[in-house]
């Protein structure tokens, strides 16, 4: 029976391995991407340009996410891990601080390139790629712990941002430079201290490895079993293998409207729905994306330990929050103008378990419907069409507001939500029946190998 195999248990590496991806996760990609939205309006009002062209800068921070994935899997495989991760942090927090005194918008998109490719490798790199080598068993349920962290530094960075920015949001540069120090000093900490390649190196396997009867080498070192799985080629041939690509891009599509949850609310508070401005709001614009950000870091849990139980049931639970919640931020500050405002921000939460899903799940389903034989270069494939379609979704939701309001807006994201969970479902029904026929294997039998 499974409780007889006997396993590799947790040490501390392996735990400092996932603090170190909290802390990227809950800094970097939290006040890159969560916060992003409250400093669109200044910015705008800065430059004398349209909202839509500062969220280019972060359909720019796309772009260089999108180029960085493939190389820097290449990259991670040459160079000492710790010196390649304090580079990727370099690029991703020295031009973040010089948002702050771009003399253009067009230097800060440029900028927005170079972010990209450093964060990419802090978001994927060193998050998924890192604790795949690192657990063989609850790497759904780390990877879920890990990326709620951008949820819980959604709530804590935009709280705080709402106030450095303060109603007539004059700090937004404050921001930036606060911002980028904070990211880079926890960040290079916990790499220099924690970061390594693979846990063999240091005489343990991967955390729930079963423990094989071979010795370890005289230096202490051990071997892992190679993992099963499709090759790049065969999952090339699989249709559920396009169908993971398209879904994994639409969900970053539909994510990226969150990045416009502030300047919602900074409309509600200065504008509002047929002129009813709600001035309640004008000290709250980064609340509503602060409790989506809650509702992400309960939903990433969630997501990360239903997900090693059924992957439906954690797709389903998506579906339901993005369109439930979407309907809730649209329709009760419409409707019922200030009353509404709690029930707003309940909705953001219901709508971040649908957020949660986006990266608590991708990795998980790339392991499970192709295996860990060529899990490096698959996900690597899935993280570059993620974020070049999320790099779309960043300026397309600004065009689609701006032209034709937020009514459209919100009913062009609930259909969105709703095709992009079809193509997901069908990838894991039609994965699951197919590993079966060709290269699952349980632990149990992995064990008595």
């Amino acid at each position: 029976m499974d409780e007889k195999i006997e396993r590799q248990g947790l040490t501390w590496r392996h735990c400092g391995v996932v603090f170190t991806c909290m802390v990227a996760l809950f800094t970097c990609v939290a006040m890159i991407f969560i916060c992003a939205g409250l400093c669109y309006r200044p910015v705008a009002a800065h430059f004398g340009c349209q909202v839509s062209d500062v969220s280019f800068y972060i359909t720019c921070v796309y772009i260089g996410s999108t180029i960085a994935p493939i190389p820097a899997s290449w990259l991670f495989e040459r160079m000492n891990p710790k010196v390649f991760f304090t580079l990727a942090l370099c690029l991703t927090a020295i031009p973040y601080f010089f948002n702050s005194m771009w003399p253009s918008i067009q230097m800060m998109q440029a900028g927005g390139v170079v972010i990209g490719i450093g964060l990419a490798v802090l978001e994927y790199t060193m998050t998924a790629g890192i604790l795949s080598r690192w657990f063989h068993t609850n790497y759904g349920t780390v990877i879920g712990l890990s990326f709620a962290c951008t949820g819980a530094g959604g709530i804590v960075w935009n709280l705080v941002g709402q106030h450095i920015l303060g109603p007539d949001l004059t700090g937004w540069a404050t921001l930036y430079q606060l911002y980028a120090v904070i990211m880079f000093v926890a960040c290079l900490i916990c790499i220099l201290v924690f970061i390594d390649r693979t846990p063999e190196k240091h005489g343990v396997l991967p955390f729930g490895m079963p423990i094989a009867a071979e010795e370890a080498d005289a230096e202490g070192a051990v071997e892992a079993p190679e993992e099963p799985g499709f090759t790049m080629g065969e999952a090339t041939r699989l249709p559920f293998f396009w169908t993971m690509l398209l879904g994994a891009g639409c969900l970053n599509i539909v994510t990226t409207m969150s990045q416009l949850f502030a300047t919602y609310v900074q409309f509600l508070g200065h504008e509002g729905w047929e002129g009813q401005a709600i001035v309640a709001l004008l000290l709250l614009s980064g609340t509503l994306e602060s409790c989506a950000s809650a509702g992400q870091l309960v939903g990433k849990i969630l997501v990360g330990i239903i997900e090693s139980h059924s992957l439906l049931a954690a797709q389903i639970m998506g579906v339901c929050g993005g369109v439930l919640g979407l309907i809730m931020i649209w329709q009760f500050p419409k409707v019922l103008g200030e009353g509404g405002i709690y029930l707003m921000f309940a909705g953001g939460a219901v709508y971040g378990l649908m957020y949660a899903c986006s990266t608590a799940m991708l990795p998980f389903l790339v392991r499970e419907c192709f295996g860990g034989k060529d899990y490096d270069r698959i996900y690597s494939l899935q993280v570059a069409l993620f974020n070049l379609l999320g790099g779309f979704g960043a300026t397309a939701w600004a065009v689609l507001m701006q032209t034709y309001g937020w009514d459209a807006f919100f009913e062009f994201a609930i259909a969105e939500v709703v095709f992009t969970f079809i193509l997901i479902a069908y990838t894991g029904i039609a994965a699951y029946k197919k590993r079966e026929q060709t290269w699952y294997v349980s632990d149990a039998k992995l064990a008595a190998e």
